[in-house]
């Protein structure tokens, strides 16, 4: 989130990043050729170095989607052959590029922000700022437990990684349920109100950048309409 606030682009408005890093997923997800997915991850790794982007956490980023997919296509394999599964693994890549574009130039406030004026999708903002406050705990929690149980030795063997693994889940379960508990009484005693003000922000918009974006978006439609 620090990283995104950081950016330079970080002020341009939030729909045109979203419609620019989310439309290409939806598109290439109906793709079967390499061709498209290409060009779009040699775009977005262009788009990626124009904005300075801090290459460690797009990397990292991407790599772990690819990783997960290529996990999981393992079987895949056998059934579809090689030539599907790496044009899944393609989709990964692409997709992670994007996501992590999106990711590092728009900070999450900023898109909860927007989607907040709609009456329909202001609960949805209000859990999603709420829960994200939540997994950050969480992930501190699970470094606790991680550091401790590590600390005395409890994953020595791989019976007793096994063990205390299940230990630090159930004991991060129950703490993050404790933990819930006290974030609803901090929110309550600030004089919660049902819902979650936002501060208001002023983006940078431009047409001429959004009409680049539908034309780009339109233009892999086209290719992989093609294709």
């Amino acid at each position: 989130m620090s990283l995104a606030k950081l950016n330079k682009i970080s002020n341009y408005h939030p729909a045109e990043k979203l419609i620019l890093s989310l439309m290409p997923i939806v598109i290439i997800g109906f793709c079967h050729r390499v061709v498209p997915i290409i060009i779009n991850i040699v775009i977005f790794i262009i788009l990626h170095l124009l904005c300075n982007n801090n290459k460690n956490a797009a990397i990292k980023f991407t790599l772990e989607i690819a990783a997960f997919a290529a996990f999981s296509s393992i079987t895949l394999v056998f059934d579809y052959g090689v030539k599907y599964c790496l044009i899944i693994m393609l989709k990964s890549i692409s997709s992670g590029i994007c996501l992590s574009f999106l990711a590092l130039t728009t900070p999450m406030d900023d898109i909860l922000y927007i989607l907040s004026k709609n009456s329909w999708l202001r609960d949805m903002c209000d859990i999603a700022k709420t829960m994200e406050r939540f997994l950050i705990l969480l992930y501190d929690e699970y470094h606790i437990l991680y550091d401790s149980v590590r600390a005395r030795g409890g994953f020595g063997g791989v019976r007793l990684k096994i063990i205390n693994t299940g230990k630090v889940a159930g004991l991060l379960f129950i703490n993050t349920m404790k933990r819930w508990g006290n974030i609803k009484e901090s929110i309550e005693s600030r004089g919660y109100r049902g819902y979650i003000p936002y501060l208001k922000k002023e983006f940078s918009f431009s047409m001429a950048r959004l009409y680049g974006i539908c034309i780009y978006v339109v233009i892999l439609g086209l290719m992989v309409y093609k294709y």
